[in-house]
């Protein structure tokens, strides 16, 4: 049996949606084809625009700074089933912030909300353009690994109150210890058929009394995953793991 072709991809934010007979590398991404990969002309590759618009083709033209693409097959992909899980949480401090973002990618989370805490200690200052191009490199890097075809929103830095009135019908889990804290799959059980899941993750210090308050008032449940208090980035990924694994389980299937 002969070998597959190995096809690379690439981030091509502004792809035609209309089947284009060409498509051009952005420039940072010719330049990890030419010069990092040494990939030439009659290459094979993958193009996705983060959004589920995907084409296949073959590198037509390698110049120095540009690349582009033959199209042979474009299609869009559709989001798979079960419920759009989005992320609410408190900024890390530095890379493990870029570290939850590229996780977040991989698990295919629709959109990730950075959130304001009482006791937040970063991120409390509106998103700045650098900072976003960033995480949204790091979401495309591991999109690419991960053969992940959309890339989660990444919305602007709001207070808990506004990121809750923007979560109307969905099914909301905050991560937190508190005694009425009950496990993941007896949380996701409340869910109704249809709804999306937020989940909230708060700051390393906790939430305050009136945020718990506040959370409770939006109707949401509190879960827990397991005795240790977990950093933030790591509570955030592992809830939406295990969201994710279970909306995949025929046993909990689609809600009731």
């Amino acid at each position: 049996m002969a070998e597959t072709e190995k096809r690379h991809r690439f981030f091509v934010p502004d792809l035609p949606a209309d089947a284009p007979a060409r498509a051009e590398l952005p420039p940072a991404e010719a330049h990890h084809a030419l010069h990092v990969l040494r990939l030439r002309a009659g290459a094979a590759v993958e193009l996705f625009d983060g959004r589920g618009q995907c084409a296949e083709g073959r590198i037509a033209d390698a110049a120095r700074r540009r690349v582009a693409v033959a199209v042979e097959r474009a299609w869009t992909e559709r989001r798979p089933g079960g419920p759009l899980v989005h992320l609410a949480f408190a900024v890390p401090k530095g890379s493990r912030a870029d570290w939850l973002v590229e996780k977040a990618t991989e698990l295919g989370l629709a959109s990730l909300r950075p959130t304001v805490f009482e006791r937040s200690v970063a991120g409390k200052e509106p998103l700045s353009a650098a900072k976003r191009e960033r995480w949204l490199n790091h979401c495309a890097a591991a999109a690419k690994q991960a053969q992940v075809n959309r890339l989660p929103g990444i919305e602007d830095v709001a207070s808990l109150g506004e990121v809750l009135a923007r979560a109307s019908g969905a099914l909301v889990l905050v991560g937190d210890t508190v005694e009425e804290a009950v496990p993941i799959l007896e949380a996701l059980a409340r869910r109704r058929k249809g709804e999306d899941i937020l989940i909230v993750v708060g700051p390393e210090g906790g939430l305050a009394d009136a945020e718990r308050t506040t959370l409770r008032a939006g109707g949401a449940v509190a879960v827990r995953l397991g005795r240790s208090v977990l950093r933030i980035e790591t509570a955030a990924i592992a809830l939406a793991a295990a969201v994710i694994a279970a909306s995949d389980s025929p046993v909990w299937g689609e809600g009731v």
